[in-house]
């Protein structure tokens, strides 16, 4: 049975017909990645909307919500539109209509925010209630003494035991020191009545323990005490310094590191390794002395450089703290470079948190990089009269302390 003419025509297409199927098969140039038009709704009811691209950029907050209503979206009541993004696109693909070929053309690509037009909480009322709760707050408990591990970290830097200038000579370098030790007993009683008590001490001899004599030739001349004096004086005030502390807290921890005054020198030239180091050897000598005596002396530790570094750096109640003098970088303001490199190079001091140093022979406290702290010890000598002259800087004599706890250093001071 054949099909009536009528019906061969109803199915048959016609030539208007055949010609569609290929103008939909060939769609407009897609959009770059990211770039698609679409929204994107994010908590709080904020819509991130990109619009398709226009040969104008949009011009004014209206045209902004125009462009937005464009593909359908209704902005609610107490919602603003903002734009977020526009870029310029100079060669983009653009296809006029079906069937014709894309040519380039310049459009613009906007994204816009549809947000709330005030936050709820910026309203007079809100910030009020705000400020009030956040200031009603419970305090959360502190962390009892007992069980929390708070360490005294004392810095003891740059005494040049022989060296005369303008503040005296080794009575007043002696005398200087005594009332900073007589001070650090008052702080220490101080931390305890505040609930900050340390539960260890660290003493961190940051270097030029002595003056030397073959740093300048002025020395030969200037200095009150000869070489074995100056290591005499030095040594016996370490033990006053540490039978302090050692008197009042059930661990110590002394450390040292190498330095220009204290480096064992014939002329100006270094002999031997970093390691030959005057300030080096009296820490040695007292941890000797100490050994010999372990019912007094058991919970006191030492810490020396490696042979061939001039660095430390030892762990403080959970804190990686490094100590060098200064020596090796030729002003203050080179220091974060030089601790750079050293953590780049995998040094002593690579994973410090805080890096003490001397040398300069002034305070100074620098955070760097993410939560490290780069301190500059004070000098505890008679004055760099040299320095003065030169640049007219007059340094404060001190004896740095600090504390390391649960929430990290606090409680700095210049005694």
């Amino acid at each position: 049975m054949s099909l009536s003419s009528d019906l061969q025509n109803l199915l048959q297409p016609t030539a208007a017909a055949q010609s569609r199927p290929s103008e939909v098969l060939r769609p407009s140039p897609p959009a770059p990645r990211g770039w698609e038009a679409g929204v994107r709704y994010e908590p709080g009811g904020t819509m991130v909307v990109t619009a398709p691209a226009a040969e104008q950029p949009p011009a004014s907050e209206a045209d902004w919500r125009a462009r937005v209503e464009e593909l359908g979206l209704a902005i609610p009541d107490g919602f603003r539109v903002r734009l977020v993004e526009a870029r310029h696109d100079p060669a983009a693909w653009h296809r006029d209509a079906q069937g014709e070929d894309a040519v380039t053309r310049p459009v613009w690509r906007c994204r816009y925010v549809v947000e709330p037009a005030t936050p709820a909480w910026m309203s007079t009322g809100d910030i009020d209630a705000l400020v009030r709760d956040a200031m009603r707050r419970r305090r959360k408990p502190r962390t009892p003494v007992d069980a929390a591990e708070r360490a005294l970290v004392v810095v003891y830097a740059d005494a040049q035991a022989g060296k005369v200038g303008r503040d005296g000579g080794t009575p007043e370098l002696i005398g200087r020191i005594a009332e900073r030790f007589d001070r650090l007993d008052d702080h220490i009683r101080d931390l305890k009545a505040i609930g900050q008590a340390p539960t260890a001490a660290y003493w961190m001899d940051a270097g030029d323990c002595v003056e030397n004599y073959e740093n300048t030739g002025q020395q030969a001349h200037t200095n009150d005490l000869t070489l074995t004096e100056m290591i005499r004086v030095h040594r016996r005030i370490t033990f006053e310094g540490l039978d302090r502390l050692a008197g009042r807290f059930d661990r110590v921890v002394a450390a040292t590191c190498g330095s220009n005054h204290g480096r064992v020198r014939r002329g100006r030239e270094a002999v031997g390794p970093p390691s030959d180091d005057w300030g080096i050897e009296v820490m040695s000598q007292v941890a000797d002395a100490y050994a010999r005596n372990t019912d007094a002396y058991g919970h006191v530790s030492f810490v020396l450089p490696e042979r061939w570094r001039e660095a430390v750096s030892l762990d403080v109640a959970g804190m990686t703290v490094g100590l060098a003098h200064g020596h090796q970088y030729p002003r203050p303001e080179k220091a974060a470079d030089w601790w750079r490199a050293q953590s780049f190079g995998r040094q002593a001091i690579a994973d410090a948190a805080i890096l003490i140093t001397g040398h300069f022979h002034h305070f100074r406290a620098q955070q760097l990089g993410n939560g490290r702290l780069w301190i500059q010890a004070p000098t505890l000598d008679n004055g760099s009269d040299w320095y003065t002259a030169r640049s007219g800087e007059v340094s404060t004599a001190g004896l740095l302390v600090f504390s390391v706890g649960p929430d990290g250093w606090d409680h700095l001071r210049l005694l």
